[in-house]
């Protein structure tokens, strides 16, 4: 296999909006070992300074160890409090789980005490909302590029989201080499403008070409 290598301009800093990356392991069906993808992006001596994006739940163990070990492998860690909003509950997978329960109820020897109970509940957590996890760090990332703007010839971003593309086209325009990495298939729709401009133009990598570098290993292997 022969060996994959960007071709970079020159002083680059790379971008990793972890939220997002974290994301593309169900698609890929496996991992990316952010130890891994810190030693493959410093093979590059273009690459100034990698940067590492995500929330931290504080009092949250698990959360805190992350982001030292983050900072302990070398990146610079850009990090904020992640807060808890409220997520939409939808109509039809509402009453989709609520016949599921009607059903167990049937076929099971659930008295019918316990079932109307679990029916109010779920009514209730449907009626008030669930919480769901959000700290995105677009601004962030943009604030950061810009602050660099003159000391940089290029970037990685490794983020699919299209909300980006602003960003993205600003660099091109200013003769700024963009590569965007993420999973074959998914990224935001509005990078596909980027590719029908006239030069510059992106490098949209899928971030399959990096597997052999960045996966994370099986446990024992």
């Amino acid at each position: 296999m022969n060996e994959f290598r960007f071709k970079l301009k020159g002083k680059t800093i790379a971008l990793i909006d972890w939220a997002n990356v974290y994301g593309w392991f169900k698609r890929l069906k496996w991992e990316i070992d952010h130890q891994k993808l810190y030693d493959y992006l410093k093979t590059y001596p273009e690459i100034i300074d990698v940067r590492f994006y995500f929330g931290l739940e504080k009092g949250n163990e698990k959360s805190e160890k992350f982001h030292q070990e983050i900072k302990n492998i070398g990146y610079t860690l850009v990090s904020k409090e992640v807060k808890w909003v409220p997520a939409e509950v939808k109509i039809a997978p509402y009453f989709k789980f609520k016949n599921k329960i009607y059903s167990l109820y049937k076929n099971t020897k659930v008295n019918k005490e316990d079932f109307e109970k679990l029916r109010e509940n779920f009514a209730i957590l449907a009626e008030s909302g669930l919480l769901r996890r959000k700290c995105d760090f677009d601004v962030e990332i943009t604030l950061d590029v810009m602050k660099k703007i003159n000391e940089i010839d290029g970037i990685i971003l490794f983020s699919g989201d299209g909300d980006f593309k602003i960003l993205c086209e600003h660099l091109l325009e200013i003769n700024k080499q963009v590569i965007v990495v993420h999973p074959f298939g998914l990224r935001g729709k509005e990078y596909n403008e980027l590719l029908e401009r006239k030069k510059p133009k992106p490098y949209l990598c899928a971030v399959e070409k990096l597997t052999a570098y960045i996966k994370k290993s099986t446990p024992g292997v």
